[in-house]
């Protein structure tokens, strides 16, 4: 069932809000009764000068509409129940893990189809009130139709895409592997969109069997830019400057690292300020600019936030970095909680790549695990700081 698109505009946040649905079959959930799902997109107009503004690197290169303004958009997707009074008044908001929707672990729910019953499971989160929130906060997401994604500006200079120099590294674990996604080693999956190679001649390839070991560069003929798949017992390339071959394949266990020249960054943390300012006007404001009602309105108290694995990690570097206060210095997140994700992030960094961390054997030199790491003040003896993750801000 379709709804005439709804649109909310506001001078920071616009809602279209395009599909309306029954959840989970129209199944009713003890004393709330049935639930509905809004889906559709959000869209933000930021103003780059604003007072107390969280870091965001590269936001002066950021294109600007004539106002003077930011724009940006993502997915939005709303499971609430029908009748709101009957609701707990509090939202529970997901950050999404790679674009995916993981809330129904809580209900022991199964599969992908939320129009269907088992999707819900055991209903839990429902019979308790809870209305559920995703919205699209990383923008490096490739947009399969169904997965939560951010649509974030490129950093512009001169009016062309501001290139630069990107490493990256490769693990593969398997025998027979003739080419793999310049970026995929390292995002470990293929909807990342990859960082492309500008020039072949300029890039440099090395192999390692432990991360202490010299460098040793493959030779030139020994690789390509081209995708690879054995066809009648032949190798087939076709060429592809975001695809890395090698001849023989790659050494199952050995590190590769692939250094290059590129285009194609990011303002990656606008994707926090989104957040924040969906949260805010879903859980603040009746209307907006345009006198269109918040289809929350008035019946939002608290809000709640969760996220495992990489979305864990993905909580803790937005409240330390100061996004838990909108804009009118009030609380986004009234408790948050993260299930595995104990690292940090390379996020808010020009050329960022958010799914990417150390591991045992290889990335080692990535700079996203940087003190502090515990969420209360602990001393580092290297820095003489003595600083904890949930210190800023005061909310």
């Amino acid at each position: 069932m379709y709804l005439e698109v709804m649109t909310v505009v506001s001078n920071r946040v616009r809602l279209e809000l395009d599909k309306k649905e029954p959840f989970a079959g129209g199944g009713s959930f003890g004393d709330v009764g049935q639930y509905e799902r809004l889906l559709g997109k959000v869209h933000f107009a930021i103003d780059p000068q604003e007072e107390g503004l969280p870091s965001i690197i590269d936001l002066e290169l950021a294109p600007r509409n004539t106002d003077g303004l930011v724009e940006f958009s993502a997915t939005l997707d709303i499971i609430k129940p029908v009748d709101l009074s009957k609701a707990n008044h509090r939202i529970f908001y997901e950050f999404s893990n790679r674009g995916g929707r993981g809330l129904m672990g809580f209900n022991y729910g199964t599969g992908t189809d939320m129009s269907t019953p088992e999707y819900a499971g055991d209903g839990f989160l429902m019979r308790q009130g809870y209305t559920l929130v995703w919205s699209g906060w990383q923008g490096d997401l490739i947009d399969r139709g169904t997965n939560v994604v951010a649509y974030l500006p490129f950093a512009m200079e001169d009016g062309k895409h501001l290139r630069g120099r990107v490493r990256q590294e490769f693990n593969p674990m398997a025998e027979n592997i003739l080419s793999m996604g310049v970026s995929a080693g390292a995002e470990r999956g293929s909807d990342v969109q990859p960082y492309p190679v500008l020039n072949r001649r300029t890039a440099t390839l090395s192999m390692r069997q432990s991360e202490t070991d010299p460098r040793v560069p493959v030779l030139d003929s020994d690789w390509d830019l081209a995708s690879a798949e054995m066809v009648g017992g032949n190798v087939v390339l076709t060429p592809s400057d975001i695809d890395l071959y090698i001849k023989g394949g790659f050494k199952p266990g050995w590190i590769y690292e692939f250094i290059y020249d590129t285009e194609g960054s990011r303002v990656m943390n606008l994707g926090f300020l989104g957040i924040r300012d969906l949260l805010s006007m879903l859980r603040n404001d009746d209307v907006d600019g345009a006198g269109n009602p918040n289809p929350l309105a008035g019946h939002i108290d608290k809000v709640y936030g969760t996220g495992a694995s990489l979305s864990g990690r993905v909580i803790r570097e937005y409240v330390y970095e100061g996004w838990n206060e909108d804009v009118k210095g009030r609380k986004v997140f009234d408790a948050v909680h993260t299930h595995t994700g104990s690292g940090r992030l390379f996020m808010n960094q020009r050329f960022a790549q958010v799914g990417r961390y150390p591991r045992q054997h290889e990335e080692h030199s990535w700079p996203s695990e940087y003190y502090p790491f515990t969420y209360n003040a602990v001393p580092d003896p290297f820095t003489e700081r003595n600083e904890g993750l949930w210190q800023r801000p005061a909310t």
